[in-house]
Order: C-alpha cells, then structure tokens, then sequence
C-alpha cells in the first residue's frame, strides 16, 4: 500500500513537471544567416525603427535611416541581440523661437523683467548666447548613431515582441530602459529652459565675483573654439558596436594609446579635442600627464579638477546649459564623454573606450553625470 502511495506520489510530480515544461517558450536553434534567423532580425529591426521615428516624430523629420544587428543569440527559446540604429535628422522648427527650450528661456525673461528683478541684462546675454547657438541647427541635417537591445522569447516560431525588454545605451556600458530615449515634452523643455537660465545667470555672477577677488584671472589670450574641438572629437572616434569596444584605426596617430585594462583612453581623447579647441597645454597639463590622461573621478589631480578648479576654463552646469565643445563626466564611475551637439531637444556625444560618435545622450538619471561648459571669458 505504501509503495502504491509513493508510485501515485512520483506520477503527480511528473505530471506537474510536464506541464510546467511545456508551457515554457520553445528553444530554438538556427545557424547563422538562417531563415529563421534572417526572419528575426527583420522583425526586431521593424520594432526598434517604428519606436525611433514615434520618439521623435514631435521634433524632427528623418531623413534617412539603416540598422544593422550585433551580438545575436538565441538560447533556451529566447531572442538577445543588438540593434544598431544610424539616422539623419533635421528639427521640425523653422525659427529658433519655435523650439521649446528658447520659448522657455524666453519666458523666464519675461517673468524676470514683470518683476524688476536684478539681472535682466545677464539673462539677455544667456539668452542671446544660447540663440546664436542654436541657430546653426535650423535647416540643418545632423547625423545620429545609437544602440538597442531587444531580449524576447520565442513561442511557437514568433517573436513576442509585446513582452521584450527594450533598452538604450547610455553613455558607456549602461543600459538603461529604451523609453528614456523619448525626448521629453515640450513643457518639460520649457521648464528645464527656465531652470536653466536661473542656473547659468547664478554661475555668471559667481564667476564674476571670483575675478573681481582675483582668484581666477581669464588670460586674455586663450580663446577657446568650441567647434574646433568638437570637429576634432568626431573626427578621431567611430561608432563601434563590437564587442572590443574600440577601432584605433580612427584614433589620432601623433598621441599614445590607452588600450589596456580594456581600453581606458577616454580622458586622453577629451584632453586632446580640447587642446585641439584651443586651450594650452602646460607643465601639469600636457600628452600623458595625470592631469591629461586621468578623468579625476578617483583622484584629485584629473582633467575635472584641472580645467574647472585650477585653471576655471570650465564650469559645472546642467545638461541644457551645455553645448558642443563641453564635456560629460560619469559620476558613479570613472568616464568622460565629449559634447558635440546640443538642439534643444537632443545632446549628442562622442568618445573613447569605448568608442561612439555622435550618439545620443539620454534623459535618465541626471544625477549620475556631471555636465561642463567653457567659460564665457574664453568663447
């Protein structure tokens, strides 16, 4: 009677060990280049091309876009690959005036002069300053390259695409959820306008102030050329999607190469855009010094400390505040990226280790990265 229990027993597990089996996804192997294969990339590059031209249909009229696959795999009926996305787009606004960020600059203006506030003169310059900038991107095709990543099971031969995991990659090697690289909304653009004006007015003062006191003295003989250094940065850096993380055969010849520990190059190529821009080099600061070499995340003697502290080339401000020719510093690790574009609605970068160019920088997290801009007493 016992073993007749245990023989009942072992025949319910199995039954339950059965079924639960076969309601997981089927696995699923193909050879590469397969039909099924060739089938699945199809599918997800449709997917991650719909979700690009929705996120940025308020904004911009695409030109053109191709995308390509990397790092595809299929294990135990589910789907990981990479999509590769490069695209050609032109803002929608036909004036400065119609992008959301300058309609809340300008709103701030007005809130500011209703209420006799001090420094209405300051906040014209920032404004005016920020226009001229953004006036080089009305009518303007820039060119954008990003990565995706798209996780999905395989049931009965279909991607089910419904219940992927969708992400971005941000910055370095931080995938983050794919909705960040939604543009925020017009308001939200206005708003962070309007932050952004208080904040640069505050720093412009400051700086003033430390000049007034002398503790930083401009040298009138340094001007810096923004777009020199950020035609320099795209120059020497590619979008690389392979796994190595960087192609030297883009990098700059006449500087060393940091390839080690998996590439750490990244402050060396910032360093160099900068110097290309027009900032000198000296005793401290110079091709392979710490200074030069070292982001100044764990140290106290990098390219951070160097240009904002020491020199005060540079100032701390926020994303919006920032155009070409600035920099972006990683806070929880150790890694800056150089700006080459900034329209209002998109910041894109270029770097080193790894490699990327003119890659989209997104909305997340904001906290976790410091943004640095050019003084105005150098522009």
């Amino acid at each position: 009677m016992r073993f007749r229990k245990v023989l009942s027993a072992i025949v319910v597990v199995l039954s339950l060990t059965s079924s639960v089996a076969f309601a997981q996804p089927e696995t699923v192997t193909v050879s590469q280049d397969s039909p099924e294969q060739q089938q699945y990339q199809a599918a997800v590059k449709s997917y991650v091309e719909n979700f690009v031209k929705d996120a940025y249909a308020p904004y911009y009229v695409i030109n053109s876009i191709q995308l390509s696959t990397s790092d595809f795999t299929i294990d135990q009926g589910k789907l990981t690959t990479r999509v590769n996305v490069s695209l050609n787009k032109t803002l929608k606004a036909k004036s400065v005036n119609e992008l959301p960020y300058v309609k809340g600059l300008n709103s701030k203006l007005n809130s500011l002069k209703l209420s006799r506030a001090a420094y209405v003169n300051d906040a014209e310059q920032v404004i005016n300053d920020k226009i001229q900038d953004l006036e080089q991107y009305i009518g303007t095709s820039t060119d954008q390259n990003d990565s995706f990543r798209v996780t999905a099971d395989i049931i009965d031969n279909q991607l089910d695409l419904n219940n992927a995991k969708f992400e971005f990659l941000n910055g370095l090697v931080e995938w983050i959820p794919a909705t960040y690289f939604i543009p925020e909304s017009e308001t939200a653009i206005a708003k962070n306008a309007e932050a952004d004006l208080a904040n640069d007015i505050t720093v412009n003062r400051n700086y003033a102030v430390k000049q007034e006191a002398s503790a930083i003295q401009p040298l009138a003989t340094v001007k810096y050329d923004r777009l020199a250094a950020r035609d320099y940065a795209n120059k020497y850096t590619s979008e690389v999607t392979s796994s190595l993380g960087y192609d030297t055969s883009k990098w700059n010849p006449n500087y060393a190469w940091h390839t080690e520990s998996g590439g750490v190059d990244c402050a060396n190529y910032v360093s160099q855009a900068i110097y290309a821009g027009g900032i000198p080099k000296d005793s401290t600061w110079k091709p392979e010094s710490t200074a030069w070499v070292n982001t100044g995340r764990n140290i106290s003697n990098g390219l951070k400390q160097y240009m904002v502290d020491t020199k005060g080339y540079f100032y701390k401000t926020t994303k919006g505040g920032t155009s070409a020719g600035g920099f972006i510093s990683a806070v929880n690790y150790s890694h800056v990226m150089f700006i080459v574009a900034n329209d209002g609605v998109t910041m894109l970068f270029s770097a080193h280790t790894n490699d990327r160019l003119k890659a989209s920088f997104a909305n997340f997290s904001s906290s976790s990265y410091e943004f640095y801009y050019v003084n105005s007493s150098y522009l």
